[in-house]
């Protein structure tokens, strides 16, 4: 594994985003992406469907969601920066795609790996996706307002997709401190009681 490259990793919208603004995000980011393409980015980058899902909503075959997003994704990538392409590295922008929804089998990621490790335009490629579509992703929740029953919590606008359960463990982080000081301020009252009812 040495020498092997460390793969960006997207992140997460914490919260639920309307499939509605998120599309409406899109058609504003990158007004000349046709339909197809603005409804499968926006669908499965900023609303966190899947592919399945997704493909559902907007009423197409999955393998032409697959095919919309790539495309989709090439037009997002080029906003950070515009890399020539041809041939294998036009293929590999697909299996990138497929790859970064886990959608990709083994065969398509041998082909893949076998073909990063000596392309550093497709490299460069991936890792310029990743940042565009944590930058897309990040301007829309700066513009929308945050859902209603999270506006108590502290201020979480993505979580690392490595780290799903990072949210969750800031929540139970909480409740055990406040449990915590529940349990010192009952002791602290008992024992006021205590010796009040002893004087």
């Amino acid at each position: 594994m040495e020498g092997t490259p460390l793969r960006s990793v997207p992140v997460r919208p914490l919260h639920p985003v309307e499939p509605a603004d998120a599309i409406a995000h899109v058609a504003e980011r990158l007004p000349e992406l046709g339909a197809r393409e603005r409804s499968a980015l926006a669908l499965v980058d900023l609303a966190g469907r899947s592919r399945v899902d997704a493909a559902r909503e907007v009423a197409l075959e999955q393998p032409t969601l697959a095919e919309a997003l790539a495309r989709g994704r090439k037009a997002l990538r080029r906003t950070l920066e515009p890399l020539a392409a041809g041939g294998w590295c036009e293929r590999a922008e697909r299996l990138i795609s497929d790859r970064l929804d886990g959608a990709l089998g083994a065969p398509g990621k041998a082909r893949l790996d076998a073909h990063l490790g000596g392309c550093e335009r497709c490299e460069t490629h991936e890792r310029r996706l990743v940042q565009a579509r944590d930058l897309l992703l990040s301007d829309l929740l700066a513009q929308r307002p945050r859902p209603a029953a999270a506006a108590s919590r502290p201020e979480l606008s993505v979580v690392d997709a490595r780290q799903p359960a990072a949210g969750a463990d800031l929540l139970r982080w909480w409740a055990l401190t406040l449990v915590a000081a529940l349990l010192v301020i009952a002791g602290v009252v008992i024992a006021v009681l205590a010796v009040a009812g002893a004087l």
